[in-house]
């Protein structure tokens, strides 16, 4: 059945035109009179600026900063296509101006969203409202210090995370351990994982971590900070596992990098036994760098290719 696009409501059209370029728009060859008047009519919102970046910051007290950049033109950006960091300050306890900007902006092509948050965390549960992550971004962060009201925000913003390249997650709620059944449904995108965690907000759990491990295959870099030696080997378990698994499926190789913070000497001694234990099914191989701590390499039966691990 054929459907003429003209026949459709002209608020079902604005959306529609409004995820064409203008650039574009303006040189499709129309006399029709219907679609003159959707173009008058409606815009103002099919040009909203279209950001590229946006973060929000506070310094644990009302008063909250949004920096932001707009894409200027084309869809294959360089820094030329971006705008120079703008920036406004308003109240947190008085968000009507929050809530103007989100209206008048386009987040359909959002890249990059940084969020570093004290105590107020009423911005991200605005921000949450917004946000729709359909198109794959390159880097979504997270870092948020509060009590136990300020998680319900932080939680409903990262389960719209869907689709990221590079994940930051950084929590401190006190002793609260709520978020151990946190799950971010990134899928088939991310390939950098940044984690810290201290002894009072524990939220780093054996289902969060396979679910991220199992469905983004192409995730080979992890920065992580965690609370003890237990974490750090059920994650390190979790990620060895699940690259063996792919390996043995049809020869899926790659080289992975894990860059641990420890601040405990013990936790150290105890990883090493682990790495160079019959448990850890890496081949160690010596490495000239200090800064690495284990090197593990294993080489394919099938085709000879290399599966790698590098820890510093």
């Amino acid at each position: 059945m054929d459907l003429d696009l003209l026949s459709l409501p002209p608020e079902i059209l604005a959306k529609i035109f409004s995820n064409i370029p203008w650039d574009k728009l303006i040189n499709i060859k129309l006399t029709s009179r219907k679609f003159n008047y959707v173009t008058d009519k409606y815009l103002k919102d099919m040009q909203k600026p279209k950001l590229h970046k946006i973060i929000f910051e506070n310094d644990g007290t009302d008063r909250s900063r949004v920096a932001y950049t707009i894409i200027k033109t084309g869809m294959n950006l360089s820094l030329d296509d971006v705008s120079d960091e703008k920036e406004f300050f308003f109240s947190s306890s008085k968000p009507g101006q929050l809530h103007s900007f989100l209206q008048k902006v386009d987040l359909t092509s959002l890249n990059i969203v940084d969020i570093v948050l004290a105590n107020d965390t009423r911005v991200i549960g605005i921000f949450s409202d917004y946000f729709c992550n359909t198109n794959i971004m390159e880097h979504v962060g997270v870092a948020v210090n509060g009590s136990e009201e300020n998680i319900g925000d932080t939680l409903s913003f990262l389960q719209k995370v869907q689709n990221v390249k590079s994940l930051g997650l950084q929590f401190f709620f006190g002793y609260q351990s709520i978020l151990r059944d946190l799950i971010v449904p990134v899928r088939n995108s991310l390939e950098v994982l940044d984690i810290f965690e201290n002894e009072q907000t524990l939220f780093v759990n054996s289902r969060m971590m396979g679910y991220i491990i199992e469905n983004n295959p192409d995730l080979y870099k992890y920065n992580l900070s965690l609370s003890s030696f237990e974490t750090y080997k059920m994650v390190i378990e979790k990620i060895v596992n699940e690259e063996m698994s792919r390996r043995n499926s049809g020869c899926f190789h790659k080289s992975i990098y894990l860059q641990l913070v420890l601040f405990c000497e013990d936790t150290l001694s105890e990883l090493l036994s682990y790495f160079y234990s019959e448990e850890f099914p890496y081949n160690e191989t010596t490495m000239r760098d200090e800064r690495i701590f284990y090197y593990g390499k294993l080489e394919c039966p099938v085709c000879g290719e290399i599966d790698s691990i590098e820890i510093s």
